[in-house]
């Protein structure tokens, strides 16, 4: 029985996924979004969306996170979010994923309902003192503007910051930190 199913079972599958992919990579028109819906919870699941931010503009500036934790006895501590420049290369090729999250995600201001989850996921990789536990985490965002090519050409990139400004700051709980 399961091996007269097998194939055509794999072939209905194999049409459904690409038809969803092909969808998702389609131009945005009503019709597509329609045809798109049933598509989308398998796709967002699975990590096989495509965001074309790659193609945008080119930024004109160089952005990372910190973090500020305050612990209960008033100390506090600085924390770097995950910067690929940072790493080597093996290591660039794992945790991509943080730098996307961190820069196309959490400094995005647009996107203040992740700064919560942000605060919290600090704490809890600082959470290493059960006496002196964080109480506050405050997210920081800081940029450098990046020189124009005529200008910049054959020059190193400016490594001091040119602006910050605090995201977030959030009160840690003893339930936050489980």
């Amino acid at each position: 029985m399961w091996a007269k199913i097998r194939e055509p079972l794999i072939l209905v599958f194999l049409l459904w996924h690409f038809t969803g992919v092909i969808l998702w990579l389609s131009p945005a028109c009503p019709l597509r979004d329609s045809m798109l819906k049933p598509f989308l919870s398998y796709l967002n699941f699975f990590g096989l969306w495509q965001g074309w931010s790659v193609f945008e503009s080119p930024r004109k500036y160089n952005e990372y996170l910190t973090a500020l934790i305050t612990f209960s006895d008033g100390s506090t501590k600085a924390w770097e979010f995950p910067r690929i420049e940072k790493m080597g290369i093996v290591e660039k090729m794992f945790k991509e994923k943080y730098r996307r999250w961190t820069n196309d995600c959490v400094s995005d201001e647009s996107k203040p309902f992740l700064w919560p989850d942000a605060a919290r996921y600090v704490a809890r990789l600082n959470n290493d003192r059960l006496e002196n536990p964080p109480t506050t985490v405050s997210i920081v965002r800081h940029w450098t503007w990046i020189p124009a090519p005529e200008f910049g050409l054959g020059k190193p990139l400016p490594t001091a910051d040119d602006g910050q400004s605090t995201l977030y700051t959030g009160k840690i709980t003893a339930e936050d930190l489980k």
